[in-house]
Parts: C-alpha cells; sequence; structure tokens
C-alpha cells in the first residue's frame, strides 16, 4: 500500500469508522442513576486564569498569582472516578504557554480513555489554537468545544466583550469540523429576545443550553421562568440542549431534585468543590474522591432538595438533567420523539457531519 492510500483511506472506511463513532458516542449517553459514586460528568477548572474580567464570574482572579491544575493529579482523578463525559475549563484552558500544554496532555489523556471530552472556551484564542493543528483537537464525535454566548451583540459585549471575534473564531471552528455546543444564560436583560438569540446561534451551534442566570439581580422571576421553560418544551428543533422534562421543571410542573453529586468539580489546586461548582460562600474543598462521597452521604437531602439559601434561586440545568435521566428517561424519549425529527436533529445529525 502506497502512503497516499495509508494517510486517505478510501471513503466507505471513513464513512464506517463515522459511523463506528457515531453509535459509539451514543452508547455512553447513559442516564445518570443517581449514585453519587458514579458521577456522569467530571469538570476540571485547568487554570484560574483568564483573559477576560466578566462581572458575573464565579473564578475571579488577579491573573497574577494564578494556578495550574498538576497534569499528573488531573489524570488520576480522572481514572479514578471513571466519568464518561469530562470537562475542561478555567479561567481560560486555551490561554498560551503551561496552560495550553496543560489543557493539550490532559485532553489527549481522556481521549486515549474514551471519555466524551469538552473544552469549556470563551473562544478568544480558539482560532489561533486550532491553526497549530494540534492533534489532541482533532474533530470527533467524542470532542467538543463549548463556548458563552449571552445574547446578541450589544448584551454580549455588555456582559462579556470580544463578541465580533468570539463568533468569527466559533465559525472557523465549525468550518474545520468540529462539534460546537453553547451556552446562554438567560436573565431579565435578554429573556424577551430569545429567539433572535437562538436564531442567530442555531447557525454553528450542534447544542444550544439555555441557563437561567444564577443569583443576580438580574435573575428570572417566576413569569420568567415560566416563559423560558415554555421556550425549551416548544423549539427542541433549534437543537436545545435542554431537556423537556427540564423545562417543565421551570414551569412548575414538574419536581426535580438537584443532583449535585453527578458533577464533581476539580479546582485548579487538585481538590474537590463541595457541594457543586456554583456554590458559593462556605463552599468547601476536599482533597479526595472519598471525602467527597462521604460529605455527600452527610448533606445528599438538604441539597437535593435545594434547603439550603444558596440554592433556593439556582436553577443550574447541569444539575437538574440529571435527576431527568435518572428519574424520568423514558417520558424524556417519549416527549423527544412526540416531536418529530428532534431527536435526529439533536443526537444524530451533529455527528454524522464529522469523521471520528
Amino acid at each position: 500500500m502506497n502512503s497516499k492510500s495509508t494517510n486517505h483511506p478510501h471513503k466507505s472506511v471513513t464513512f464506517l469508522r463515522s459511523i463506528k463513532g457515531i453509535i459509539v458516542r451514543l452508547r455512553s449517553l447513559k442516564r445518570y442513576k443517581g449514585d453519587p459514586e458514579k458521577p456522569s460528568i467530571m469538570h476540571l477548572a485547568v487554570t484560574d486564569n483568564c483573559n477576560m474580567a466578566c462581572a458575573f464570574c464565579l473564578y475571579k482572579n488577579d491573573n497574577k498569582n494564578y494556578k495550574i491544575l498538576d497534569v499528573a493529579k488531573a489524570c488520576s482523578m480522572i481514572k479514578e472516578i471513571d466519568s464518561p463525559v469530562v470537562l475542561l475549563s478555567g479561567g481560560e484552558p486555551l490561554l498560551s504557554g503551561d496552560i495550553l500544554e496543560t489543557t493539550r496532555k490532559i485532553v489527549h489523556f481522556c481521549r486515549e480513555s474514551g471519555k466524551i471530552t469538552g473544552v469549556l472556551t470563551n473562544g478568544i484564542t480558539l482560532q489561533k489554537v486550532l491553526m497549530n493543528n494540534y492533534h489532541e483537537f482533532r474533530p470527533g464525535s467524542r470532542f467538543f468545544f463549548q463556548i458563552s454566548i449571552d445574547g446578541l451583540k450589544e448584551n454580549h459585549d455588555r456582559l462579556r466583550g470580544s463578541f465580533d471575534l468570539i463568533t468569527k473564531n466559533i465559525r472557523f471552528a465549525k468550518e474545520a469540523g468540529h462539534l460546537i455546543y453553547t451556552n446562554t444564560v438567560v436573565s431579565r436583560n435578554n429573556i424577551d429576545v430569545i429567539q433572535e438569540i437562538v436564531n442567530f446561534i442555531s447557525g454553528f451551534s450542534d447544542r444550544i443550553y439555555l441557563n437561567p442566570i444564577l443569583n443576580a439581580e438580574v435573575k428570572l422571576d417566576e413569569k420568567g421562568l415560566k416563559y423560558l421553560g415554555d421556550y425549551i418544551i416548544n423549539h427542541q428543533e433549534f437543537r436545545v440542549g435542554n431537556s423537556v422534562n427540564f423545562g417543565k421543571f421551570l414551569k412548575g410542573e414538574r419536581k426535580l431534585k438537584c443532583m449535585f453529586h453527578s458533577l464533581i468539580s476539580v479546582t485548579p489546586t487538585g481538590k474537590i468543590k463541595f457541594p457543586c461548582y456554583c456554590y458559593g460562600e462556605g463552599a468547601e474543598y476536599v482533597d479526595s474522591f472519598q471525602e467527597f462521597i462521604k460529605k455527600v452521604h452527610e448533606h445528599k437531602k438538604i441539597f437535593e432538595e435545594r434547603s439550603d439559601p444558596q440554592c433556593s434561586h439556582c436553577y443550574t440545568h447541569c444539575l437538574h438533567e440529571a435527576d431527568v435521566y435518572a428519574n424520568f428517561y423514558w417520558n424524556e424519549i417519549l416527549e423527544q420523539i412526540k416531536r418529530p425529527g428532534c431527536l435526529y436533529e439533536k443526537y444524530v445529525a451533529p455527528l454524522l457531519k464529522i469523521a471520528h
């Protein structure tokens, strides 16, 4: 076999590899069983350094005394905890130098271990990084970039900035064959134009998550939550990542527990944050997974039922979606089937467009 045929396999081989990747990817989307010892998502903060200064950021730092996650420590925890999904974030995990090298090494370990791997980035350096053609960041059905887009240009720039640069970089990544997931924080400032926002984002996003803002002055009131819930239920065809049952939860039609233990959040120091990544004052930082599990069992009910004052107005989608998959999985499948094309558009079509 000559080098040309070695480097460029027959189209049928490429197609079969893609189908295999799709099947493996879909089989990995196992519902959360509610077992704290088997979390569905592991969230690693590679660093607390960032090239943005968002006012509402949970991980503010002076960017002078920043930390970087130890690669060996991270890989050891990934292997021990064994979540099917690993998310890398910051700060900003795609900053140049040691931070980028750390991200690359951890992504490589995750992909070699068969994890669904996501890099959560603000998108400012995304094109620059991808132009280096790093093997770790090659497109694949089990790898994605997730970027926050909190509205159209005016609103996004007021909250974060660099809208034009970020969207240009996202389109570059999309054209390079990458899966792109987006997260939009929904508040009173942008709820009225949510359809315009989704219309824009759907031009490049394979999965659009709409997440109510957490405990801020502009948080949604009961009417706003119901409006957002209704939107999620009735606009699944836009590849909205939130489940129909989460929409029902926002409308007050479905009682969901907060499965805070479904997502393990590791800080740049290598500690696990308890109870969850969005818990602020009073959060604890434990040294091991065993300590985390012990604390979960000691305080499980108070956080699952959102009895703690900090949890009373928290609607973080990933922590409630876990209860959907634990207790309402088949109902969610039926809800999706009732919406022609949604299952295909959300779970199959994006994967058909990329090589494994």
